[in-house]
């Protein structure tokens, strides 16, 4: 993977709605993470470089630009009640990525801010050393994306084993907010048994924190690059349909029909173990 550093002239901060209120220009470009040849959608047009964007101001100016188009006091939702929440990984896990930049100073954005608090997702959270950071309580949320581990094995290989993401979730709620994310939710025959394994593991260990569901989008580029391994669990031509989106075009998802049921049987679950009222969103 060839790292290469530059200034980013994409300076736009965009709507999300879903994981965050908006999503800031990336200050890294790219990731070193296990899921890049299976399912990220960062690995369709970009799997074999990372760049590093080292004008930092100008990617938070944008995000100052975007937080002052906004009401303020903000209107509640589901992303947050009460600040703006701006992923500031989308395309890279920061955790994976600490060594690759200067988080702290990021970090230090927010927490001089009164009306934001910056998110990412990742997979890496053991490689998070939460007691180099300074953080500012309520400022800062992460996002430890889980699956069973069956699953994870082949779509996620090199990452974190899944129950040792589980085990730091108290750890790293000493100084962050902290959130699930189930994601991708990959239907395959006996899923719903392996994510009761899962829920069942989590509610073991006394967590319980709101989450994000999201079921599984692919890309025809990446199944072209998979190994077959991999398109056996995200390969399903019979149940899946292309859908293009304003971020790339031939992604494929479930049927409509077939993932409504899909979300009512996840949800349905996920209720027996926790309070249904948890997911933020799920789709």
């Amino acid at each position: 993977m060839k790292i290469i550093k530059q200034k980013t002239k994409t300076l736009t901060t965009r709507n999300n709605g879903r994981s965050a209120d908006a999503i800031s220009p990336n200050f890294i470009y790219g990731c070193l993470g296990g899921c890049m040849k299976s399912y990220c959608y960062v690995g369709r047009y970009n799997h074999d470089k990372v760049y590093i964007n080292e004008n930092r101001d100008d990617i938070c100016h944008s995000i100052d630009k975007w937080i002052a188009n906004q009401p303020w006091p903000k209107v509640p939702n589901q992303c947050d009640p009460e600040r703006y929440t701006i992923d500031i990984g989308c395309s890279t896990d920061v955790a994976l990525m600490s060594k690759h930049y200067n988080w702290q100073s990021v970090f230090d954005f927010f927490n001089y801010s009164g009306k934001m608090k910056s998110t990412f997702a990742t997979k890496y959270p053991t490689r998070f050393s939460i007691d180099e950071y300074d953080l500012v309580p309520g400022k800062h949320r992460i996002r430890v994306s889980l699956m069973p581990q069956v699953y994870s094995d082949i779509l996620e290989p090199g990452t974190d084993k899944i129950s040792d993401r589980i085990d730091c979730i108290p750890k790293l709620q000493e100084k962050m907010e902290v959130h699930i994310n189930f994601s991708p939710i990959v239907y395959v025959g006996g899923w719903l048994d392996e994510y009761r394994k899962l829920f069942e593991e989590i509610k073991s260990k006394e967590i319980d924190v709101k989450c994000e569901c999201i079921f599984l989008t692919y890309n025809k580029i990446q199944h072209e690059r998979n190994d077959e391994q991999v398109n056996e669990l995200l390969w399903r031509p019979d149940i899946q349909e292309s859908k293009d989106s304003q971020y790339a075009p031939d992604n494929i998802r479930y049927q409509y029909k077939l993932k409504s049921n899909m979300v009512k049987q996840f949800t349905e679950l996920y209720m027996e173990y926790f309070n249904p009222l948890n997911i933020r969103y799920i789709f």
